[in-house]
Parts: C-alpha cells; structure tokens; sequence
C-alpha cells in the first residue's frame, strides 16, 4: 500500500479522491493532512477519524511558520512516504481575484518544495488554479518549474563533483580551466548548503524531543525553543564566502593602479560582491518581510509601496543589477587588458553562482565533452543525468468534467517524479466530450427544498422522479462501460469509497469551528447534511426567477432595466443550465441561480458539483462574516477551495499504475 499525505488540504479533496484510488492492485494509505484552518481540521478529523476511523493525524500550521519542516517530521516520525498532494490557496493566483504585490502566498509553493526536499516523495502533485499561467505574465509558472528542477540528489551531485573534478584538471588548461573550477566550486557551494540544512533541521528535532523530557515550564520551553530555531538559521558559507572573497581580491589587484576607473565605481562591484555574502540572511529578512506585509493586510494601506521596496531591495535580482551595472561602467573606463579579462572573469563567476546547479552542470559537461575520450563521456554522463531529483516535463491543464465532474473547473497541477520512478506527463479522460455529466443528473434528487429551510432527509418522491432518463455510469462518470455502473446521484447517495476498504459511520454534523470545541454529545446524525437554504427576501427571489428566465444576469438586466430586483451591486452571478455542467464552482452560494428553481444552491448541491459524496460532511458554520473570516473557514468556502475528488481519484490512480 502506497502512503500520502496532504499539504494545504482544506476540506480534503485531495485526501478523498486518494482514498478513492485502486489500480493495479494498490491503494492509499493516508498519513497526514495539514492546514492553517482550524475548521478544515474539524472536517478532516470528523470525516477520516471519526466517521472512517483511520488514524490519519492532522496538523494544524502556517507552512511559513520556521519550524513546520520540524514538526511534521516529528508527526510523520520517520514513516516512508510515496506521495505528497496540495496547492497553494488560491486567491493570489486567481483570475478573479485582486492580483496581490508581495503576498506570502505566492511564495506557499517554495514553501512545499521545502518539504518534498526534505522527505523525499516518490511523486508529488501540486494543484493551482488556471489563473497560475498567466500570473506575472507566466513568471510564477516558470519559477515553479525552475525550483522543481533545483531540488538535487545530492548523493549523486557528491559523486559528480568527485568525477568531474579530476576531469578538470587532467583534461582542461586556460579560461576553460577557469570556468570549469568556478562551476565546481559553485556545485560544492550548493551541496554544502543542502547538507547543512539537513543536519540543522535533524539536530533541531533531536534537541525538541529531548526538551520534552526535561523539567521545563511553558515559558523556559518557549525561551529555548526561540532560541534553537535562531541557531537552526545559522548555516555557515564558509565555501561561499571563500569564493567571494577570491573576486574581491582579484577585483581589487586588477583595479589597485587604474586611475581610469574612479575609486566610487571600482567599489560599487566590490561591495555588491562583499553583500552577497549575505544572500542567505537577505533569503531569510525577505521572506519574513512579506509574511509580515501580507500579515498585517497591507493590500490596501497607502503605505505598502514603501514595504514593497524594501522587499524588492532584498531580491537576487536587485543586487546581480547593480553589480552587472557596475561592471559595465568599470568595463567602459578600463584601459588595461588585464582590467578588461578580469571583468569578464568575475561576471562569468557570479552568472555560475546565481544560476541554477543543473545549469551549472550541463555548462561543465559542454566544456569537458570537447576534450574527454568517449568513455568518459559516456561516465560522466551516466551520473550527471540523474543529478535532478524530480523530472517534471511541464505543468498539466485538467478540466474537471474530462473526470465525471459536473463542473467546467480548468486546473494546474505539476507533477514531480523522482529520478527513479515513471515520468507520468499525461491525466487521461475518463469521459468523452458528448458525455460528460449534466447539473441535472447531479442536483435533480435535491430539489423542493424551502426558502429558509433546512433538509436533512432525502425525499423519496423527488428521488424516484430524479432518476428518470438519467444515464448509469462507472464511478469516473464513464458511461456505458464494463465496471459497475448507477446514476450520478445514487453514486453520491451510496458513497464513492470501496465498502470492503471502508466502514462508516452515519454522516455527522457539529457546529465546533475548532476541534477542541467538538464535543460528542453535541453532534448531530443526518441522513441528508448540508442541505440548507438561506432566507432569502421577495427581492431575491424574484431575481433568480429573471436570470433563469433570461439565462444569466446581464440579459435580464438588459431586458427588465428598471425591475427593482435587478438594482443589486452584485455582478458575479452564474445561471445553471441543467443540460450543461456548470461553471467554476467559487466560495459563495448565492453567486449560482439554480436551473429550475428561483433560489441560490446549497452548500450539499455546490459539493454534488464538486463530486464529493453526500456522507461527507463540511462541518462549522455554514457562513461567517467579518473578522470571524480570519479564524474560521465556513462550509461554502470549504466547497469551493477544494479540489474535485473524482479529478484527484483520476491523477491518484494514474499515480498507482506507474509508481514501483
């Protein structure tokens, strides 16, 4: 049995569709899930402790937070893991939301490839919205892809620097001596860097499990724990700081008796390389800035322009500015033949130390293979292949109705394969473009409920009505196929997961938006969860009944222009249409006018679109408003954040087919 667990989980799409997953024999094992929400926690504990009685821990963390690697090392306590899942929230990438200068979320993605470096996955998937491509006019794509493919098999790194080495000084002579040395000392650098974290980072967890079992109180704990995770940053770059020191040296000789280049600009190269010493403490200042910035909701503050430069005053790309500047005004001054190839020495050693360690090696091996025998090409390359971690071809676009999802949800997601496994570049369809589920085979069964009522049984009546016309289907929505086959909605009744695997409990309800309030005597078993309607006034409802009539929002206020109804600051209404599958399915209920009914949807008919079974239950409150926002993550935004459990059923067997 292969072993998961789930970053950024949220309601647990993700951790559904795994635990839905069997394929050539093999399924999912679920570890861990962790979020920053505490009501996410509530839903995860009630659905896979609770209800499904698994052992699953939860782990409720910023993953910013300077020792979340640590803890969940503690949780995970050294059990192998083949598979990591999550994505990043959504709302800095969104194409609907406000693009955010400088939020931390932007950077939640570095943060989990921290934690595929340290634990290593088999595979990982990382999940984000369509918007994701175009952010930044693709940069973020590209940055991800970039970091993937930064992440190293240091043990194979340790052995190319050893072979390539003495390749170098056997084989090489002149500049190409130089530059070849400079890529080994870089590629050292960052073997010494990935090295000392992990040692940090183990001593660190060591140094926390002995503190528990010393006789501290809460706050002499606090004060050491401070202070550990204060030395858990204090890497040396004793490497670093030698190769630095060696171009301020040559810099300083070269230009020492120039007077053609003026002190003022001879020193602006040398200080830059003398500051980038420091990139490791600028990293650190960086990113705890933008935490800060985006903590402290700064988004719309007159004064974030400000924190906004300090930050950008941090970035590699700043300081390599003004040290490439400086190097061509240095350049346009010199007189002297040295001055000029020392130049084009330190320029060539900062493009090697800033680029990225497989970069650096595909430039070794273009300056070696022009000199070695075939044999050693041959050698070198059998190491240097492997020197990626994870292959990743590039970033896969899966629409959720391809995946028997009653919705047209477009989503991202990045899969890494670690050098040894499978490259898995393609999610194939379970459903065919003319046969794709309808919101009418998924909604019809939940219809009648009452304007300010709440269902929690089914009605037999509208059930048996519902299921007229309605096509069977395998549970990955395929019709007409060979493995057992009931309508959409029966599939949601029954439950999606493999009974044999699997016993459930009722379908239960508790209104704890943190776990410590959950108290048994207060949950509440439903037949039916999830399923009520919001009071909505005369106003409303006859607005839904235009929209419906028009097909969307636009055409009915083109077409009743002074209808009081239609007077509403609200724009961002979906009109359903039964025959279709509906649009991205988004946080809030009242933004979806129901097919056939003058209301807005339920959260239970918005996770029916999502594909979630209807014994899932999204526990808390069903809305809040407010500060409460900040703490609590109410059963609408559940729904919409999470990723459609079918399409992660689909990327997870794929997963299950390829994985040794």
């Amino acid at each position: 049995m292969a072993t998961f667990i789930d970053l950024f989980a949220g309601a647990g799409g993700f951790s559904e569709g795994f635990l839905q997953a069997e394929a050539a024999g093999k399924t999912f094992d679920f570890l861990l899930a962790s979020d920053i929400n505490p009501t996410c926690e509530v839903t995860h504990r009630m659905r896979y402790n609770y209800q499904l009685g698994l052992e699953t821990k939860f782990l409720t963390k910023d993953i910013t937070d300077s020792d979340f690697l640590e803890i969940l090392k503690e949780e995970i306590n050294n059990q192998n893991i083949d598979v990591i899942v999550g994505g990043p929230p959504c709302q800095s990438f969104s194409l609907a939301g406000v693009r955010k200068t400088n939020d931390k979320k932007d950077d939640l993605f570095s943060y989990y490839l921290q934690v595929i470096k340290m634990l290593k996955p088999k595979y990982f998937v990382m999940e984000n919205v369509y918007g994701i491509l175009t952010k930044y006019q693709g940069k973020i794509k590209e940055r991800i892809i970039h970091e993937i493919n930064s992440i190293l098999d240091l043990s194979v790194l340790a052995r190319y620097i050893t072979t390539s080495e003495e390749l170098v000084y056997n084989n090489l002579k002149g500049f190409e001596q130089v530059e070849a040395k400079y890529c080994i000392e870089k590629l050292k650098i960052s073997l010494d860097k990935e090295q000392q974290e992990i040692e940090v980072s183990d001593r660190y967890v060591t140094s926390i499990k002995k503190l528990h079992d010393g006789d501290f109180n809460k706050d002499e704990l606090a004060f050491i724990k401070c202070a550990l995770l204060k030395e858990k940053k204090n890497i040396s770059h004793k490497l670093l700081d030698k190769y630095l020191d060696k171009l301020i040296n040559i810099w300083t000789d070269a230009f020492r008796n120039s007077p053609s280049v003026p002190e003022a600009d001879r020193n602006v190269v040398r200080e830059t390389l003398a500051l980038m010493k420091q990139r490791g403490e600028l990293y650190n200042q960086k990113m705890a800035l933008k935490k800060s910035i985006s903590d402290a909701h700064l988004t719309d503050s007159p004064s974030k322009s400000h924190f906004d430069a300090a930050v950008e005053s941090m970035e590699d790309d700043t300081l390599l500015n003004i040290f490439f500047n400086g190097c061509q005004v240095a350049s346009n001054k010199a007189e002297s033949d040295n001055a000029k190839n020392v130049i084009t020495e330190v320029k060539l050693a900062i493009n090697i130390l800033y680029e990225l360690a497989t970069n650096t090696v595909n430039r070794l091996n273009s300056i070696l293979f022009k000199h070695l025998a075939q044999k050693d090409i041959d050698k070198l390359k059998a190491v240097s292949s492997n020197i990626r971690l994870y292959n990743i071809k590039s970033e896969q676009v899966l629409l959720a109705s391809d995946y028997g999802v009653p919705q047209d949800r477009r989503r991202v997601i990045f899969i890494g394969c670690r050098n040894d496994q499978v490259l898995i570049t393609n999610i194939p369809a379970t459903v065919a473009e003319g046969e794709k589920v309808t919101v009418n085979e998924a909604l019809d069964d939940l219809m009648g409920i009452q304007n300010g009522s709440m269902q929690t049984e089914y009605d037999p009546d509208v059930y048996q009505n519902s299921l007229v016309d309605k096509p069977l289907r395998e549970v990955n929505g395929k019709p007409n196929g060979t493995a057992p086959m009931k309508t959409y909605i029966d599939w949601s009744r029954d439950g999606r997961l493999n009974p044999k695997r699997f016993l459930k409990k009722k379908p239960t309800y508790t209104s704890a938006s943190f776990w410590a309030d959950a108290h048994e005597d207060e949950f509440h078993e439903y037949e039916l969860a999830n399923h009520q309607m919001s009071n909505q006034n005369e106003k409303v409802c006859r607005r839904y009944s235009l929209m419906r009539e028009c097909g969307d929002f636009d055409l009915a206020k083109a077409k009743y222009p002074n209808d009081p109804s239609m007077k509403t600051n609200k724009r961002d209404y979906h009109c359903l249409h039964a025959n279709e599958q509906s649009t991205t399915i988004m946080t809030l209920g009242d933004d979806y006018c129901h097919y056939a009914e003058n209301r807005s949807l339920t959260v239970r008919e918005m996770a029916r679109l999502q594909s979630f079974d209807d014994d899932f239950v999204f526990q808390g409150k069903r809305t809040t408003g407010g500060d409460r926002r900040k703490v609590e993550t109410p059963q609408y935004t559940q729904v919409g954040n999470a990723v459609p459990p079918l399409m992660a059923r689909a990327i997870a067997e794929e997963i299950l087919k390829n994985i040794n």
